[in-house]
């Protein structure tokens, strides 16, 4: 037998090196691989579901204040009747484009005494044995339920906000209530068509494992959770965000993310495919091992080569969502790869954007009032909390009370009265600079911070607003309008709510002296 020759023993050499250290080599590459894309779907799926659960957070949050200011402006006249409980309801109409499913006052002994649907919902009915109501009267505080199937015809699952309402002697007289459902398009309804890559989806449970949103309808409102789920719900109890793979109800494998709200007992979910949510990865894998055989070496290296250019953008797309989740500053991720990780990223800038647009939304409406564009009550006493920790002193307080608003609500109708809140509004806007806090702090009265502001500047802002409601008051004027007002300054820090108060004090003075003068005239 002839020896064998050098050209065969490098041939040899070469297929045994091809036959083991590159299919290990291949594996060991294709492992490391996976894991990286693995963190990176997880890292981008985390971002999106933080920012998505804040942005609930702070929905969930302003419409409940929304729900609690109402309810401190409402008074023992409101709840003689029915019929002035439901005239109350009309001077609400911000609430009813919040609360799609109705807003409603409760008696505190669970009878409705007025609703903005009372076609389907009629005034006494009964409400006593709902959870919603046991709770806030057990407590006295503001509430948001578990899901439970209305009693309107249209039989969805809802939610209700609750806020108590209070006598002077703090005794709990009433409740009122605005209900969302969860099968329309507000913020709570739509999340069931948000989407995660193509064929994602988020979802919303309760702490007891009742499913609140799913985008398959038929599942709302039942309790339980696969047992991968259940992990993940318990590992997320403390508020972190929490990723892995688990099971759902269809039997596919999925990238589960969850994130425990902290405005409800609610836990937000998003499960994403793996079949989709790998396929880049996967469908490399299937080449690689078909091909690493007959392909020898060189395919080897080139598609080592390839796989590591074709994760760069990947990679870089988790780097840039890491550092805006450190910073916690949002920026758009740039990336210009030409393929799906590209629409990944600009599906993430456009779903971020909104999300971004949504919070400035949010801040505006937590800080202006929607009717005459003033601050907000909310926003004013911010202002006085943090001028009264400064050292901007003296500092005065203006209070303004719109004269005859009854009158007006009552003979031309609460349109008018509301036009006349509007034009009172334009008068102090007029008096003051654009940087002066003047804020609508209750249905007719108007309150003004003066930051560096002795009682000369005070009297003086008091006569610019006389001048301003006088240049209202012209020929064209469709009201003549009257307005109380009261002044009072603070000399040193911590004492700006007591002058807040002397101010309101002296504002009635003011309107009981014009009253008093008109009846003598």
């Amino acid at each position: 037998m002839g020896r064998m020759s050098l050209k065969t023993k490098i041939t040899a050499f070469v297929m045994l090196i091809m036959s083991t250290c590159i299919p290990l080599a291949a594996h060991l590459t294709l492992s490391f691989l996976e894991n990286e894309f693995a963190r990176g779907v997880e890292a981008q799926q985390a971002t999106l579901v933080t920012r998505l659960a804040k942005d609930l957070d702070d929905k969930l949050v302003v419409s409940h204040d929304a729900l609690a200011s109402a309810a401190r402006s409402c008074t023992a006249g409101h709840l003689a009747s029915s019929r002035r409980a439901r005239e109350f309801l009309d001077t609400l109409p911000a609430l009813g484009s919040i609360f799609d499913n109705g807003v409603f006052l409760f008696t505190a002994d669970g009878k409705l005494l007025a609703s903005t649907i009372e076609e389907v919902i009629r005034p006494d009915m009964d409400f006593s044995d709902r959870e919603y109501l046991r709770a806030t009267v057990a407590t006295g505080r503001p509430y948001i339920s578990s899901p439970y199937i209305s009693r309107q015809p249209h039989r969805h699952p809802v939610i209700m906000f609750t806020a108590p309402i209070f006598s002077l002697d703090g005794r709990l007289v009433a409740l009122l209530g605005g209900s969302m459902d969860l099968m329309k398009e507000n913020f709570l309804g739509s999340l069931s068509d948000a989407k995660v890559g193509r064929t994602g989806y988020f979802y919303l449970f309760t702490a007891d494992e009742t499913i609140m949103t799913n985008p398959h309808r038929g599942t709302m409102l039942n309790r339980g959770l696969p047992p991968g789920l259940q992990s993940l719900y318990v590992r997320g109890a403390d508020g972190g965000v929490v990723c892995g793979e688990t099971i759902n109800a269809k039997g596919e494998r999925v990238v589960t993310t969850v994130k425990r709200l902290g405005a409800a007992p609610w836990m937000l979910a998003a499960d994403y495919p793996v079949a989709e949510a790998y396929a880049p990865m996967l469908a490399t894998e299937r080449s690689v091992r078909t091909w690493i055989i007959p392909a020898g070496l060189l395919i080897a290296i080139v598609v080592w080569l390839f796989m590591r250019h074709l994760m760069m953008p990947m990679l870089f797309l988790a780097e840039q969502i890491r550092g805006i989740e450190e910073s916690g500053t949002y920026r758009n991720v740039l990336i210009h790869s030409g393929d799906e990780i590209q629409a990944v990223a600009d599906a993430f800038n456009s779903l971020m954007n909104r999300l971004h647009e949504h919070e400035e939304k949010l801040v505006l409406l937590s800080t202006r009032d929607s009717m005459t564009g003033l601050y907000n009550r909310r926003f004013f006493e911010a202002e006085m909390d943090r001028i009264d920790r400064g050292r901007h002193f003296p500092a005065s307080v203006i209070m303004v009370d719109v004269d005859r608003l009854k009158w007006v609500n009552d003979t031309l109708g609460h349109a008018a009265g509301d036009r006349l809140i509007i034009v009172a509004a334009r008068a102090l806007q007029e008096a003051f600079r654009a940087e002066d806090v003047v804020a609508r702090v209750g249905g007719d009265e108007f309150a003004v911070i003066l930051e560096s502001a002795d009682e000369a500047a005070a009297a003086e802002a008091l006569e610019r607003i006389r001048r301003s409601v006088a240049a209202c008051n012209g020929e064209t004027a469709e009201f003549r309008l009257s307005l109380s007002l009261g002044a009072a300054t603070a000399s040193t820090p911590s004492t700006l709510r007591d002058t807040w108060r002397l101010a309101d004090r002296r504002m009635y003075e003011d309107k009981s002296l014009r009253k008093a003068g008109l009846e003598a005239g």
